[in-house]
């Protein structure tokens, strides 16, 4: 490609920051909702498409069928949790934290992936990774590490705005390091610059900030939406100043026939501890009071339980993890509601989401004439299009129902792309090692 041309691609790819970061500011919600509907499916079948033909820059010929067995796992928990189906599965993957072990274990095989080829080597290495992950993230330490950055990152920011924003930040630094192209690196700087602005120097007034019904609807999805993950990554950065449930609402929860019924035939805690609970709430009164490493009556302690129900009180899940009770989905969601979508700091964070997503496909689709996503087979390209017209069809219907049956597309094309993001980190340090040798003189 010659420099003019690439210039131009990467002043294209500026603008199109500004046009993602105006879109973020003003409707944040619904710019967010509408890329992910209808620019994601197209992304991620295009991308599964270009990384195929590139053997998913693996050593290994079949690699990435570790990664597509790992997304053919994680999706059907996903789909069994949705559909209320093998309940069996559903709750063993629960209770051994299977779906953290293994979205780690897919991360850290991409390494081998990209660096290894004695197939020997790579299988003996996975077991013992897996081994290792599973001490780490056992249900066991659920309570230790809960409070761990480290962990919140791989498990819950790695498959989402690290993917989106960090990755995409790497993949552009890689190729501009590796080009020596100035531009490039004017438009890494940009793609930094664009959220410190929209986050931290864009005006706030939560008052007047726009949020339709559609937006609030659908980011929610009947508790199948994104709703959760704000909340999440809010609570973890302590963000969120004061609890929200009370031991009424706990309290009501537990005492609750559905509750009641569900504890009887799955014993999810002990009639004692049942009562004990019940009991010692019954004495705080109804101030808020969360079930994290907190002792009830002499130094006894009640079992992390985190129940998932729906918004009418029913029960869905059973997770075993040491997570506040505030985080319960569907359980007085109203609660939660100005704090996602009316408060500063929740509008500051889907800015900064609504941003990092929407140019994370447009880059895409604006590397055409770089990395070639659309030279492919006829026939494979009109299927990407039925593909992407019918996951457009089913986020129209119902955005819940989309989610649903576009987990696995969705999720899975970030496994596969796990190798391509180790090969941009090595690649990064490889072209800076040469400029430091070398200048930043373009290569021959």
């Amino acid at each position: 490609m010659t420099p003019s041309k690439d210039n131009q691609i990467n002043y294209m790819n500026i603008g199109l920051m500004a046009l993602s970061a105006i879109l973020a500011y003003f409707l944040p919600f619904e710019t967010f909702l509408l890329a992910y509907a209808f620019l994601g499916p197209l992304h991620y079948l295009t991308e599964i498409s270009w990384l195929h033909d590139r053997n998913y820059f693996s050593k290994g010929k079949y690699d990435f069928l570790v990664l597509l067995g790992i997304g053919v796992l994680l999706s059907y928990y996903a789909f069994a949790r949705d559909f209320n189906v093998t309940e069996d599965f559903h709750r063993y993957f629960s209770e051994a934290n299977l779906f953290n072990k293994l979205l780690v274990l897919a991360f850290f095989s991409s390494v081998l992936f990209v660096l290894v080829k004695n197939l020997f080597i790579k299988i003996f290495a996975i077991l013992f990774l897996f081994v290792l992950i599973s001490g780490w993230l056992s249900p066991e330490s659920t309570l230790e590490n809960s409070s761990s950055t480290t962990i919140f990152a791989l498990t819950s920011l790695v498959p989402t705005l690290i993917h989106v924003y960090i990755f995409t930040g790497f993949f552009m630094l890689y190729g501009a390091l590796k080009s020596r192209s100035r531009t490039g690196l004017l438009s890494v700087g940009a793609l930094i610059l664009f959220p410190l602005v929209l986050v931290f120097f864009a005006p706030v007034n939560p008052k007047n900030n726009y949020l339709s019904d559609y937006g609030k609807s659908s980011y929610y999805a009947n508790g199948d939406g994104f709703f959760s993950t704000n909340i999440s990554i809010l609570d973890h950065f302590d963000i969120i100043d004061d609890p929200v449930y009370t031991n009424k609402d706990f309290i009501d929860f537990v005492k609750s026939e559905n509750f009641q019924n569900g504890n009887k035939a799955n014993k999810f805690i002990s009639d004692d501890k049942l009562s004990l609970l019940i009991d010692s709430l019954s004495k705080i009164g109804s101030s808020p009071y969360l079930i994290q490493n907190q002792p009830v009556n002499s130094g006894v302690e009640v079992d992390n339980l985190l129940f998932l129900i729906d918004q009418n009180g029913s029960l869905l899940e059973y997770r075993n993890k040491p997570i506040p009770c505030k985080l319960i989905i569907g359980y007085h969601k109203e609660k939660y509601d100005p704090l996602v979508f009316f408060s500063t700091f929740g509008i500051m964070l889907m800015r900064f989401i609504a941003f990092a997503y929407l140019y994370h496909y447009l880059n895409w689709f604006s590397k055409t004439e770089i990395i070639r996503w659309h030279k492919v087979p006829k026939i494979r390209f009109i299927a990407v299009l039925g593909l992407w017209l019918i996951a457009c069809g089913l986020y129209a219907y119902d955005y819940s129902v989309g989610l649903s049956f576009l987990f696995f597309l969705s999720f899975t094309h970030v496994l596969l792309e796990f190798p391509l993001n180790i090969v941009s980190i090595i690649g990064i340090g490889q072209e800076s090692i040469s400029i430091f040798k070398q200048g930043f003189s373009k290569k021959t």
